[in-house]
């Protein structure tokens, strides 16, 4: 760490006067531990020590820790602190308590869906999701609170185009859904769930069905997906909804991009074989092909150019998930809630891709990533629009699940399109998928 005690040792003040951090040349904001620092390099050194954490170098031990990059390598960020001079005897147990203590604070009890199962993170649980071997073709990143939310994703995508290219059969209710645990915390399910799956080559155009019947899958699977995310199970059932109406059309759209077998830049698969192309299809309204192009040129496109992996993928789907400006999240703690996770998930990513390609070419590529997301939210008003326009005109008969995801309608009466807000009691909960002929029932799931 020479070359770190060098940085340190260097001018810290600014051409403009002020007093940088040591750590990553920063504006420092005062002495912390005995040495000038900014709030982050504060705050990572002290929750360092007093979670005793370990981090581990994936390079030569010597890695640039400047303000653009400080979170890049936390091994080489940590010993740097040292270098500098911040002590680790000036933290106080009993005055520095570790954690998001202001935002914690806030938060009143929320209500919790019941759910069971093991959680797919807990090293002790029995579940199949602990027992495989990690799906990272790269180091996964070192243990650390974290990272968890990105790792149990990454666990998670193993298992997501096998169910969509699965005979399970999808709920009917997303309402339905939400009150049962996830298919992904069941053991049977996960033992039987056919991981190679025949995946149908592009055998016919599709047509109306075949995208109904797609989306209503994707729907359904995303449904389940979410309820493995722990933030999102310590949300209200109506925060949980906002945030799967706010999805339903970009979330069944980075899927199929994803998973679509590659026909060239202007066809895309679905599970079933038929496919969808530039041509206009005359069983569904104009808007919806104006969609289709915008999928084909802002998301698939630059999708395939970056080859992103399937961990990447999977921290980019959570991200564009947990979005703490989601229309009817009900507190202002909620969105607190919601926007920690993401921004921990980001940071996760960033790491991922500057541990996988290297600073250059990992911030870059980190950067294509989040130039995605101004296209997905015009993707999204779009398509809204057109929806409603299809339903008000009857220009779609839109299945029961489509009007709950797309419309917020949760009964099948055309009377109620503005009763967005009812949400029926349901006392039926069984939630079935069949796999291999093999009918599963999830209604009474258990470790």
């Amino acid at each position: 760490m020479e070359q770190s005690s060098a940085c340190g040792s260097s001018n810290t003040n600014s051409p403009q006067g002020e007093e940088l951090c040591l750590v990553c040349n920063d504006v420092s904001t005062g002495y912390h531990y005995g040495t000038p620092s900014c709030n982050g390099c504060k705050t990572f050194f002290r929750r360092t020590i007093m979670k005793n954490q370990k981090f581990t170098c994936h390079y030569d031990g010597n890695c640039l820790i400047d303000k653009s990059v400080r979170c890049a390598c936390r091994h080489c960020r940590f010993n740097k602190c040292l270098a500098v001079g911040m002590r680790r005897d000036a933290i106080q147990q009993n005055r520095d308590p570790i954690g998001y203590t202001k935002r914690t604070r806030r938060y009143p009890p929320v209500k919790q869906i019941d759910i069971s199962s093991p959680s797919i993170s807990n090293p002790g649980s029995s579940s199949p999701l602990n027992i495989v071997s990690p799906i990272l073709s790269q180091p996964k990143l070192e243990g650390n609170y974290e990272d968890e939310i990105f790792n149990d994703l990454c666990r998670v995508e193993k298992y997501i185009n096998p169910l969509r290219n699965s005979d399970y059969i999808i709920s009917k209710s997303i309402v339905h859904s939400l009150l049962v645990p996830s298919i992904f915390h069941n053991p049977e399910f996960i033992r039987n769930l056919d991981m190679n799956p025949k995946i149908s080559d592009a055998i016919r155009p599709a047509v109306a069905m075949d995208h109904a019947d797609c989306h209503e899958k994707d729907w359904s699977i995303m449904t389940e997906w979410a309820k493995t995310i722990k933030v999102y199970n310590r949300l209200d059932a109506s925060d949980q909804l906002a945030l799967l109406h706010h999805s339903a059309i970009t979330h069944p759209s980075l899927i199929q991009c994803f998973y679509s077998i590659d026909k060239g830049p202007d066809i895309l698969v679905f599970p079933n074989g038929t496919y969808c192309d530039r041509n206009p299809d005359d069983t569904r309204p104009p808007g919806f092909h104006r969609k289709k192009l915008r999928v084909f040129d802002y998301l698939m496109k630059p999708m395939r150019d970056l080859k992103i992996d399937m961990n990447e993928f999977a921290a980019i789907k959570g991200i564009f998930f947990l979005n703490p400006d989601a229309d009817d999240i009900s507190t202002p703690e909620a969105r607190e809630m919601i926007s920690s996770a993401r921004h921990q998930l980001a940071d996760s990513l960033y790491r991922y891709m500057l541990n996988t390609y290297g600073p250059e070419r990992g911030s870059h590529r980190y950067g294509k990533v989040l130039l995605l997301g101004p296209s997905i939210a015009t993707l999204a008003v779009e398509m809204k629009e057109t929806v409603v326009v299809a339903d008000f005109f009857e220009q779609v008969c839109f299945s029961p699940l489509a009007r709950e995801m797309l419309l917020g309608i949760y009964n099948n009466s055309r009377s109620d399109h503005h009763d967005h807000n009812h949400i029926p009691s349901v006392s039926d909960t069984n939630n079935v998928g069949v796999q291999g002929g093999n009918k599963l029932d999830f209604s009474n799931v258990s470790a």
